[in-house]
């Protein structure tokens, strides 16, 4: 067995994908552009990390329990001219979080609240943040039964965990 395709094994059982798929190409550039050996495994392993990165969010978004997935670009402010677009994009730093800050949307129906909220939630999943999103009649139900249950304080505790936890529907 080759050098080479013991590399491509040990990547493969490193589980370094990324690194793996685009070795070939970088390896040929290598030798063509007169890359430094340090500058291409640079680049794989930075493709890598952003390949692990866009998975991680990926995976914390389908945990997050969202209806839809919404960002604020898609939210259209000229429909709702009364919402303040500058202070949604504020409130998208998330800095609303480490402040420890509650967010509250009301309004009539149809206004795109639970829409704003899965943005900020979306925006909060990307960014690695443990988020998840219930209806207030869920939440009510689900407390409920865990107090019939006799472990409501455990469910408490399990809602408590996440640093971002929308309630919809109040």
């Amino acid at each position: 067995m080759s050098s080479y395709t013991k590399l491509l094994n040990n990547l493969e059982s490193l589980k370094l994908d990324k690194f793996r798929a685009f070795l070939p190409n970088y390896l040929g550039e290598i030798s063509k552009r007169d890359i430094p050996f340090t500058d291409a495994l640079l680049e794989l392993t930075e493709k890598e990390l952003e390949f692990r990165n866009e998975r991680a969010s990926k995976i914390q978004i389908a945990v997050s329990a969202f209806p839809y997935e919404k960002t604020l670009s898609d939210f259209d402010f000229d429909f709702q001219p009364s919402i303040n677009k500058s202070q949604l994009l504020d409130l998208e730093s998330l800095r609303f979080l480490e402040n420890k800050e509650n967010v509250l949307f009301f309004g009539s129906s149809g206004v795109g609240k639970t829409h704003l909220a899965v943005a900020l939630g979306v925006a909060a999943a990307k960014k690695r943040y443990i988020t998840y999103f219930i209806s207030c009649n869920d939440l009510i139900m689900q407390l409920n039964k865990a107090h019939a249950e006799n472990r409501l304080e455990s469910k408490l505790k399990h809602y408590a965990k996440y640093k971002l936890l929308i309630i919809d529907e109040l």
